[in-house]
Order: structure tokens, then C-alpha cells, then sequence
């Protein structure tokens, strides 16, 4: 069974390998044949896998992955049935509104357990073709890229002095995508029918809210599974226009574009004004359009800026030799830790302290894990302390005490017996 499963992955990442190289090595070559490896079964039964790793409540038709493992053999069975026939087709995404810390609300749609499986497939196989030719400065949704590297890239210019910045912010980017301009940028590289009409099916399908199915000809269904694959290729000409108008060049305006999914930044010694102009501009053939009430011109050092979680600001070292980019969890960042920490820990819980324990550890080791390369030992402190003050206080109530008990209830007990998350150091990354 072990081996069997090794060589099912082997297999798919010598697809994926043989894809990438055949699409890096020919800048014009087009694919005209991938629908048969989606409809594979080892690349439908990869993407069941990564489908079922990364969890999810269920779509409109109200399956959910746990009642589907039971039946799993069947229900792979009907996705490679329906791939192979051409009878798939995409259902609505149940859309779901989460609210935002300024009070309003984020939409967020959840397509079906079967449409994410088999968009899951078709990202699989068609990745690697875009992959080879996006530029090194997207970092998000992309393998062995991450918002670290981001954070590294931005803190690298800021300690070569490149210390104007441009706070930029798209106005709903995956919202306002032209879906009819993103197919034609597909077809640049991929012109099999059966793949492009399964994308096209899933742009197409719309969004069902109140029992009514709402369509649109903008955007990229949020949520769904290929949904970050599909902005990566609309933004990618972003990319490529900036590196071909030279506006990275030393010699030139020296502005650095550092982008993850639609978040991004612009750095430079230099002036700003033509590198907004030259966003805005291009933003706007994409249609799309900055945020002008969110977008902001700084001066890293006298003012600092917010990205990917992390707080920026030049600043001097202690012996006023060299600036250096101090980069630490911004205070969004840390509002949050706190406002997921005093969920799990509120009073009215009436669970053991071991099951807090057991729900708040993973929390807290995702929150440090991804700000412990900064600037961050203040931040961890206050976390910390908040954190321990909070479990005193609900052990207390469970006793019908007050107070923290300080006295009674030990640093040991909290970190020894109960087993309380404690791993606060600051790393370096390696790059």
C-alpha cells in the first residue's frame, strides 16, 4: 500500500516536471492535449487528498468531506466517470459573508466537495504550464513560494535604502477580474477545449445566496480551489509589464514591484510618481483599479506600512551607525491573536481546561511560527502574558475564585501539566 502510494505521487510530480520544462523550454508553445491526464485516476485520487487535507465546510448541496470518505471509492469513481465522458458539470458555490474587523462583511463562496476535487485535478495539471513562466516577484499561492520570502524581499530593499514606498491596494481584485480576458490569457499557453470549458464553467456557474443563483461576467470564484492559480495568470501581465518596462532597473527608476496574490508593494530610492502612474495605468487595461482611499505614498523612515501581517519601519541601530528594516507583527496582527485566544478562552465554555489547551495550542503555534523571523519579541511577550492570563482566569472561574491565582497556580502547571504552547523564539530565515 506504501509503495503503491510513493509511486502515485512520483508519478504525478514527473507529470508536473515534464509539463513545467516543456512549457519553460518553449516560450511559444501551446497545449493542446491535458484533459486526458486531469481524467487520471492517480491525479483525481491527489486531488481528493489535497481536497480532504485542506478541510472545508460543505457546498449547496450540503455534502460534507467526512460523509464523503465513507463512500470515497464511489464517489471517485463518479468524478473520473464524469471527466471521462464530458458529463461534469460545475454547480453554484454556496456563498457565505464573513464579517470584517471595520464591520463590514467579506464575501466568501464554497463550491461543492465534487467541483473542488476536480478543480483540484485540473490545477494539478495545468500549474506547472503557468508556473514556468510567472515572474520571481509573485509569491503567493505558488509552490515553494510563501509570504516569508515576500517579508524577506521587502525587508532586502529596505536595508539597501530603497525606502519610498507605495502602500498599494486593488480595488476587489478577484471580484473585478474580466473573465473574458482571463480565457484569453489561458489560451496563450493552453488551447485543449475540454479544459478550457471546465474554467469556463466554473466563472460561469455563479453564486446561490437566499436560495437564488446570482451569475456574473466579473470575476473568479472566490474560495474555489483554482481560484488563486486563475488571479496568478491575470496579474502575471502586471508582472511582466513591469519587468519590461525596466521599472526595476537600477539604472532606471528603480522600483521594485514585490506582490503576493493582490497584495502589494512598490519600493524605490527614487521618485513614486511615475511607478503609481505606470500601476495605475496598467491596472486600469486589466480593469482593474486601485483603491485610491487605501493606497498611500511613505517614506519608510519616518512613517511605517503594513504587509502580509507584518509592520514595517527603517529605524537606526542602537549605536547610530546603520538603518536597518525593523519588521514586527502589526497591530491587526496582534488584535487578532487576541481576539481568537479570548474566543477559545471565554468564560461561558463548559469544557476542561485540557480541551482549551488542546484548541489553543495550534493557534498559537501558527501565529508564532509565522512572526517569529521578525522583530517580534515585545509582540510574543504581551501575546504570552495575554495568553497565560487569560487560561489563570478561566481555571479560576471553573473554581468559582477570583483573581488570577497567582500564588496557587504555577508557571509548572500551566507549561509542564497542561501542556500550554511555550515555544516563543525568534529565528532566522533561511533563503
Amino acid at each position: 500500500m506504501t509503495k503503491s502510494l510513493i509511486t502515485s505521487k512520483d508519478q504525478i510530480r514527473q507529470l508536473q516536471r515534464k509539463l513545467y520544462l516543456k512549457s519553460k523550454r518553449g516560450k511559444g508553445f501551446k497545449f493542446y492535449s491535458l484533459y486526458d491526464k486531469v481524467s487520471r485516476r492517480d491525479v483525481i485520487n491527489e486531488a481528493w487528498k489535497r481536497v480532504k487535507a485542506n478541510k472545508g465546510a460543505a457546498g449547496i448541496d450540503g455534502e460534507t468531506i467526512t460523509e464523503i470518505e465513507g463512500k470515497k471509492a464511489e464517489f471517485l469513481c463518479e468524478i473520473e466517470k464524469e471527466l471521462k465522458g464530458k458529463t461534469y458539470r460545475a454547480q453554484a458555490v454556496k456563498r457565505v459573508w464573513i464579517p470584517k474587523r471595520n464591520g463590514q462583511q467579506r464575501p466568501l463562496g464554497i463550491p461543492n466537495v465534487k467541483d473542488r476535487v476536480i478543480q483540484m485535478a485540473v490545477k494539478i495539471v495545468i500549474e506547472p504550464v503557468f508556473e514556468a513562466g510567472f515572474e520571481p516577484n509573485s509569491y503567493g499561492f505558488r509552490p515553494r513560494k510563501n509570504a516569508l520570502q515576500a517579508i524577506e524581499e521587502v525587508k532586502k530593499y529596505l536595508n539597501w535604502g530603497l525606502t519610498r514606498v507605495i502602500d498599494a491596494d486593488i480595488h476587489d481584485c478577484f471580484g473585478s477580474i474580466d473573465q473574458k480576458k482571463l480565457l484569453k490569457m489561458i489560451r496563450e499557453k493552453i488551447v485543449d477545449k475540454n479544459i478550457l470549458r471546465l474554467i469556463r464553467q466554473w466563472l460561469q456557474s455563479g453564486v446561490m445566496e437566499e436560495g437564488k443563483i446570482r451569475k456574473s461576467v466579473t470575476g473568479t470564484p472566490q474560495g474555489g480551489v483554482i481560484s488563486p492559480l486563475l488571479a496568478n495568470i491575470y496579474l502575471d501581465k502586471l508582472d511582466k509589464y513591469w519587468k519590461e518596462e525596466g521599472y526595476h532597473r537600477r539604472e532606471g527608476r528603480n522600483a521594485h514591484l514585490v506582490r503576493y496574490a493582490d497584495d502589494l508593494v512598490i519600493l524605490t530610492n527614487k521618485g513614486t510618481e511615475e511607478p503609481q502612474e505606470g500601476l495605475s495605468r496598467k491596472l486600469q487595461e486589466l480593469g482593474l483599479s486601485l483603491n485610491w482611499e487605501k493606497t498611500r505614498i511613505i517614506s519608510a523612515d519616518k512613517d511605517n506600512f503594513d504587509f502580509l501581517g507584518y509592520n514595517f519601519r527603517v529605524i537606526w541601530n542602537q549605536g547610530k551607525t546603520k538603518e536597518f528594516a525593523l519588521r514586527r507583527p502589526a497591530h491587526r496582527a496582534e488584535n487578532n491573536i487576541r481576539s481568537r485566544i479570548r474566543e477559545i478562552t471565554r468564560r461561558g465554555r463548559t469544557i476542561k481546561i485540557s480541551e482549551i489547551i488542546k484548541e489553543l495550542n495550534p493557534v498559537l503555534r501558527g501565529w508564532v511560527n509565522y512572526f517569529r523571523y521578525g522583530n517580534s519579541r515585545d509582540s510574543f511577550s504581551k501575546i504570552r502574558e495575554y495568553t497565560v492570563k487569560r487560561i489563570r482566569r478561566f481555571i479560576r472561574k471553573k473554581q468559582n475564585k477570583a483573581g488570577f491565582g497567582w500564588k496557587v497556580i504555577s508557571s509548572e502547571f500551566l507549561y509542564g501539566t497542561l501542556g500550554l504552547y511555550y515555544d516563543y523564539r525568534i529565528l532566522r530565515l533561511a533563503v
